[in-house]
């Protein structure tokens, strides 16, 4: 019974919502009840939206979008329609329930459509399913037209009174201008409410909800409401049948929900509002013919035109597609930023260093020798001492350098494309010009990219051409082939599969730079002439301890800074698009993470911010799983997690064009008791909230690993302490 209830009333919740592209519950909860500023109405929308449910239970359709409201918005609003244009009788209720068949049946139809070209079907099954029922609904004489709407205050006054008259009267006595009464009964009309009060409450939702939706709804409305105004059109078209509500629509639509908010998308929202007009214009006049009104259409023909060409782009020329939707203006907004800061040159596929330990790059991109013109994105690389030589003493030998005969590495899976393996390495100081690049192998890795090594070792070669390379596999050894006066191996990525193919602008995935033994984390980066680099080395008690699958769980006993003992208990889940997060039974929350075998990180928090999951999501925001002595790790957290209050609401309203709250993120190796077999480590780590570059809050942490797992956890802001211990 608990599941059942679950199922029909987030149905219902989120169906409204989505109207307003929100996932917001409250935000839903505030919709139903305007659209029962009309009882009838309101009834008539919320027994549409559970007979789909229904529906969908019973032919099998996904209950998750049945419980998102991606399958019950455009019922509801087929079921609102009718409960404004008919009386509530028998036939009534009779066609009521075969609509919403009937919208569910378009809806999952248009879906599987529209998901090809990567663009939504918006209120298209509405549309349909709402001038199909007006057509036929003439020759159905038991639906009676309905007279509400036309006798309001009777109306009320069966509602709620003389109370409700009395404060509808007061509403209506307010000098409210012209333009803003239009606004607010255009957004109470996308509910078939047809009064100032219903735009009110859906204003004051919108305004709670986003402040970002909230100004582009008026953005949309008021350049709409002046695009009429200015072009002499029929401004009175706006004010009696309120279908304003296009503008606003489409505004949210394209400045923050489909598009990340920017200052490009709020300009877009003032170019295409014209055009909107003109459609609704154009529109009006054609299906006046057949006495149909025009409802969303405007809004569903632009939003889904613009979505469609946006798709085809080569260039976003600042006009960003929301990739991973949060269903929050203000989500999207910052997550995108988030994800720019921690990932601004991450790369689909992953190129890593091709050797062991530390080396030298002797050249880098645009070096002073050879990496010139075309070829000018590689690295030569080479092993040096403590006093920067290359080769023991009295170096006249290739075995007398450090590099030579040193094993090469895949740096990452691919096929072995061709391989040349017949020219003798040279006497030290020689070159050999005729055969330039010496022994080499070159690796396909995707389509466009491919790995090339140079200078290797004759007869050393591990695999033959065609075999298939794992990241890390030895497959040659370092050599003095080719044009090289001494041992040392070239590296560089290309586009081509030549031996001779032009170089292509890729950075390594991760690695360490040393300089005198101060090290320095590098992610997706260029490594640098005469900087000494290496792959990073895992530490086992770090890998195991952040080795969180499905099924794993953790006890902790929590001391908060009442002195007061908790026990709390966590356990690892995948949920149905494969992402792994860690649940708290004790407070309800999920923290969402990915370990890519480098690095553990957190992506995204629900729930209670208050929880020791809540700060362990902050603490570990991103952990390094191989150890460096006081190296650093910096990041950036989401603002929408942290900040909350008026300050939040107020960088909410700037936010598309200026963010001047942060949080920053940083994480310090701070102890070990035995580098080489580690038995306990410890990380420190702080959290800090800034407006602009004033520090505002700051918490510190402190995790100990042991056994591999987590034996402590423990938070420091200000005076206060929380303090948990792994029990199990």
């Amino acid at each position: 019974m608990k599941n059942i209830s679950k199922y029909y009333s987030q149905s219902v919740i989120n169906s409204y919502s989505q109207i307003f592209f929100s996932d917001n519950r409250w935000f839903g909860l505030l919709l139903l009840l305007a659209s029962f500023l009309d009882p009838f109405t309101g009834v008539s929308g919320l027994l549409a939206v559970l007979f789909t449910a229904l529906f969908v239970k019973g032919f099998g359709f996904s209950a998750v979008q049945m419980q998102n409201g991606a399958y019950g918005f455009n019922s509801l609003l087929v079921g609102l329609l009718l409960g404004v244009h008919y009386q509530l009788n028998f036939p009534f209720f009779l066609i009521l329930i075969l609509v919403s068949l009937l919208t569910l049946l378009v809806t999952v139809s248009l879906a599987s459509l529209t998901w090809k070209n990567k663009i939504p079907y918006l209120s298209l099954p509405f549309l349909l399913v709402a001038w199909i029922i007006l057509l036929s609904a003439r020759n159905y004489s038991a639906l009676g037209l309905s007279e509400r709407g036309i006798y309001t205050i009777n109306e009320l006054s069966r509602i709620g009174g003389n109370g409700l008259v009395n404060f509808y009267q007061q509403i209506n006595a307010l000098p409210i201008p012209s333009i803003i009464e239009t606004y607010l009964k255009s957004l109470g009309a996308i509910f078939f409410q047809y009064n100032v009060i219903a735009g009110l409450l859906i204003a004051i939702g919108l305004l709670v909800c986003s402040r970002i939706a909230f100004s582009l709804s008026l953005i949309g409305f008021f350049t709409g409401y002046l695009f009429f105004y200015f072009v002499q059109g029929n401004v009175t078209e706006m004010q009696y049948s309120f279908i304003g509500f296009n503008f606003i629509l489409s505004a949210i639509a394209l400045g923050g929900f489909f598009l990340i908010p920017s200052a490009r998308s709020y300009l877009l929202v003032i170019i295409i509002t014209p055009l909107i007009g003109i459609l609704i214009s154009a529109f009006s006049n054609f299906f006046s013919v057949y006495q149909l009104p025009i409802y969303t259409l405007p809004f569903n023909c632009m939003v889904l035109l613009l979505l469609f060409v946006l798709n085809l782009r080569v260039k976003t020329n600042g006009l960003e597609l929301v990739m991973i939707q949060q269903f929050s203006p203000e989500k999207n907004l910052y997550k995108h930023h988030n994800r720019l800061e921690r990932f601004k040159n991450d790369t689909y596929f992953h190129i890593h260093l091709p050797f062991f330990g530390e080396w030298f790059v002797s050249q880098g991109h645009d070096g002073k020798q050879t990496h010139k013109a075309e070829w000018r994105y590689a690295w030569d690389f080479v092993v040096t001492d403590e006093m920067k030589k290359t080769f023991r003493p009295p170096g006249e030998r290739v075995t007398d350098f450090y590099c030579y005969n040193l094993p090469v590495l895949a740096p990452a899976a691919g096929y072995i494309f061709s391989i040349i393996d017949e020219v003798d390495d040279n006497e030290i100081g020689k070159v050999d010009t005729e055969h330039n690049w010496g022994n080499t192998i070159v690796i396909k890795h995707s389509e466009y990219l491919f790995s090339k090594i140079s200078h290797l070792k004759k007869k050393s070669f591990l695999y033959p051409v065609g075999s298939y390379v794992k990241k890390g596999d030895v497959i040659a050894y370092c050599g003095n082939s080719g044009r090289s006066p001494e041992p040392h191996i070239h590296f560089q990525l290309q586009a081509t599969p030549f031996i001779g193919s032009q170089t292509l602008k890729y950075p390594v995935s991760y690695y360490v730079s040393d300089e005198n033994k101060k090290f320095s984390f590098h992610s997706f980066d260029y490594p640098k002439e005469n900087q000494a680099v290496s792959k990073i080395t895992i530490t086992t008690l770090l890998k195991e301890a952040f080795y969180f699958i499905p099924g794993v769980k953790l006890n902790f006993n929590v001391k908060n800074a009442a002195g007061i003992n908790e026990r709390i208990a966590w356990e690892v889940f995948v949920d149905a698009n494969n992402l792994s997060y860690i649940y708290c039974h004790t407070t309800k929350s999920c923290a969402y993470f990915s370990n890519n075998e480098t690095l553990h990180y957190f992506t995204d928090f629900i729930g209670n911010k208050n929880s020791l999951l809540y700060y362990f999501y902050l603490g570990a925001q991103k952990i390094l799983l191989g150890y460096y002595q006081d190296m650093e790790l910096t990041d950036r957290l989401p603002v929408a997690n942290f900040y909350s209050g008026i300050s939040q609401v107020f960088q909410d309203f700037v936010a598309p064009f200026y963010l001047y709250l942060n949080v920053d993120y940083k994480m310090k190796f701070t102890s070990i008791d035995d580098s080489l077999n580690p038995n306990r480590i410890t990380i420190s780590s702080a959290v800090v909230s800034k407006i602009g570059s004033m520090e505002k809050r700051k918490t510190e942490f402190l995790i100990t690993m042991g056994d591999n797992r987590i034996l402590s956890f423990t938070i420091r802001e200000k005076d206060s302490i929380i303090s948990a211990e792994y029990i199990g």
